[in-house]
């Protein structure tokens, strides 16, 4: 029995697929975007809420600070008066006028601390506020046994404000501050009507407001009988956030009986005095719940209105897909030659016409592959296979450029064959670039022969600069076996088995991706770091070196590699100096000649920078002799030692830098 016979259909049908995959991505979709806009809505709401509530808070807390300051300048003043010796009209002259530019005090009394009790020294009363209110001058009396512990303390230097509504019978504070010279233990004692005080802190909205103070005994709130209470705030977290908070103001979310709050406060630098905005979070985010549940009911519409159109609309998508499954495993054996044509022209006609010419791109995309596999670097039509939009966007990377070019190779192709000279020109290439993709480089181009190659793009590889470094020290190890080779078989001609190389290398930032126009275009890099690159690579030549390298790639491997410094210039088209290196082999292979030589060279390098021109050249030709034990000569050092000849003729300016000049690239 075969596995067609032992199918069975399923009871999802493709309608009842549709209809379940379009509910399930509405109910999904919508719902992350309900639940995504109510947050952030949500979370804006939060924000702008607590920054009201800060701003209020900061605006109550000044506007209270500058009262309470101006009320403690007052008393102050007025105590001062009252200790003059005036007679007794000019201090009921006096007395009136004050209380008929403060309305709201009631009594002010000069006091002396005594124990745990004041001694009351002098003391005026608003007569009118007392007929007005029926009060009576023994109520303050008692007030100041009641308090009097309290108030006692601005007699060691506190300000001090209270709440002595219930004993006043009304909104009232009693405020004390200290008075006359530091050991007098003296103080002057306010009571005062608070009822005008407390419209600042009326309800706006569906903010609440109040003041505590240092004890968190309420002083100022939108519910009257809350202050006539002289109800404590302590329990309330955010009340006790603010006491604990060594900051001036904060913002902290809080639950209270089942119900959660947002609010601010602020600390005000008079008398531990606090502000206090709250407001619930069910008023504050009621929009945010309206807006959540309109959108639950459209939500619901859509899901209704999508379910009826795709029950009626999936019998014509199911028989082109089976076609398109069918086609679609055609496609899968390597037959790219499809039997299918459009049934319909809607969409799912559009698809089967446009999976056919997918089958036929399919069959081109397979030799156009094919065909640039061998032209151009198997990773970047990897990569334009993948993302070919990306490629052409280009993208900012950090990489090694790398440049090499052959010695005097004009000359060789003079003296070659055609047939010669190519031979010799793809042996040569061949074997560099077999290199450079060990090292995962990528070949950008040959430009006669020259090789220019980029590490770390358009794929990413782990320490570039190091790879780039360890594939040009084995190119010029292979250069060497092919010359012994050639000259082993009398290979070419006699310039040719001598022939060198030269390579530069420089790591930093640069624009890759494909250059060009629509139509032609091939994958490149761009920039200063390319360029510095090439100067390097022509640099070598001056300086009798293989490998030359930056600073930016020498510091990257320095620790698993062995370089000489060997000058400081600036190159054509550059104006920042840069530091030249000659890469030479690992630590562990560096012959110990090569290293003595090296240390001796930048020692020269570095007296030569320090304008001791004389000494310098005795340090290079000691470099040199060194070289010459087992090597052939320092073309560097020679050069190094014919510049300082010439500043010891005629020395450079006192503002000299060390930094030579190429004139030529």
């Amino acid at each position: 029995m075969d596995h067609q016979s032992e199918f069975k259909p399923s009871r999802w049908t493709i309608r009842i697929k549709l209809i379940s995959i379009i509910s399930f991505i509405i109910i999904f979709g919508l719902s992350t975007m309900i639940l995504l806009a109510s947050s952030f809505f949500k979370d804006d709401s939060e924000k702008r809420i607590q920054e009201t509530n800060l701003q209020l808070v900061d605006v109550i807390g000044q506007k209270v600070e500058d009262e309470f300051y101006s009320i403690a300048y007052k008393i102050n003043n007025m105590a001062i008066i009252l200790d003059q010796s005036l007679r007794k009209e000019q201090t009921a002259l006096l007395t009136d006028l004050f209380f008929k530019n403060n309305e709201d005090f009631i009594y002010m009394a000069i006091a002396e601390k005594r124990g745990d009790s004041l001694l009351i020294k002098n003391k005026i009363v608003n007569e009118t506020f007392l007929k007005e209110n029926n009060l009576s001058e023994e109520t303050f009396l008692q007030m100041n046994s009641v308090f009097g512990d309290e108030f006692g303390r601005s007699a060691d230097g506190a300000t001090v404000v209270l709440n002595v509504s219930p004993s006043c019978l009304s909104p009232c504070l009693g405020l004390s501050i200290p008075y006359g010279r530091p050991g007098q233990s003296q103080l002057v004692l306010l009571y005062m009507d608070a009822a005008n005080f407390l419209k600042a802190f009326q309800s706006s909205g569906i903010t609440t407001t109040y003041l505590i103070n240092e004890k968190a005994d309420l002083l100022a709130h939108p519910d009257r009988d809350a202050v006539l209470a002289g109800k404590s705030m302590l329990e309330f977290p955010i009340v006790k956030s603010l006491l604990e908070s060594k900051v001036d103001n904060g913002q902290t979310r809080y639950e209270r009986e089942s119900e959660f709050y947002l609010g601010s406060y602020k600390k005000m630098g008079l008398a531990g005095l606090g502000v206090v905005s709250t407001v619930k979070e069910d008023d504050a985010f009621l929009a945010v719940y309206n807006i959540q549940r309109r959108n639950i009911y459209i939500l619901l519409i859509i899901l209704n209105v999508s379910v009826i159109i795709v029950f009626f609309f999936s019998r014509t998508i199911s028989a082109p897909i089976i076609r398109l499954v069918s086609a679609t495993k055609q496609i899968e054996g390597g037959d790219f030659h499809v039997k299918i044509r459009p049934s319909t022209r809607d969409e799912v006609g559009v698809l089967t016409n446009s999976f056919i010419g997918m089958a036929q791109g399919l069959e081109e995309r397979e030799k156009v592959k094919s065909i640039l596999g061998n032209m151009i670097d198997p990773t970047v039509v990897q990569e334009a296979m993948i993302d070919m939009a990306a490629l052409k966007r280009g993208s900012e990377k950090q990489i090694t450029a790398f440049f090499s070019d052959v010695a005097g190779f004009s000359t060789i192709s003079e003296q070659l064959k055609s047939e010669d000279l190519a031979a010799l020109l793809n042996e040569y290439l061949s074997a560099m670039t077999i290199i450079l993709k060990q090292y995962d480089g990528v070949l950008d181009k040959y430009i006669g022969d020259a090789i220019v190659g980029i590490f770390n793009a358009p794929v990413d590889v782990d320490n570039h600069p190091l790879k780039a470094a360890k594939a040009s020290i084995d190119m010029i190890r292979k250069l060497n076996d092919l010359r012994a080779y050639w000259t082993a078989n009398q290979l070419y001609t006699e310039e040719a088995r001598v022939m060198d190389a030269r390579i530069g290398l420089n790591t930093g930032p640069a624009k890759v991706g494909f250059m060009g126009t629509d139509a032609l275009a091939s994958y490149t890099m761009m920039g200063d770091t390319v360029n510095l690159a090439a100067r390097l690579e022509a640099a070598g030549k001056d300086y009798g070196v293989n490998i030359l390298i930056s600073e930016s790639t020498k510091s990257r491997i320095e620790s698993e590699l062995f370089t000489r410094r060997l000058d400081l210039v600036r190159v054509k088209g550059k104006n920042e100096p840069v530091q030249l290196f000659e890469l030479i082999a690992s630590h562990s292979e560096v012959d110990p000649i090569i290293k003595e030589s090296a240390e001796a060279y930048e020692k020269g390098f570095e007296l030569y920078l320090k304008k001791n021109f004389a000494k310098a050249i005795t340090t290079l030709n000691e470099a040199i002799k060194i070289k010459a034990q087992k090597f052939g000569k320092d073309k560097a050092a020679l050069m190094l030692i014919e510049r300082c000849e010439e500043y010891k003729e005629s020395p450079p300016a006192s503002g000299w830098d060390g930094v030579f000049t190429r004139t030529h690239k």
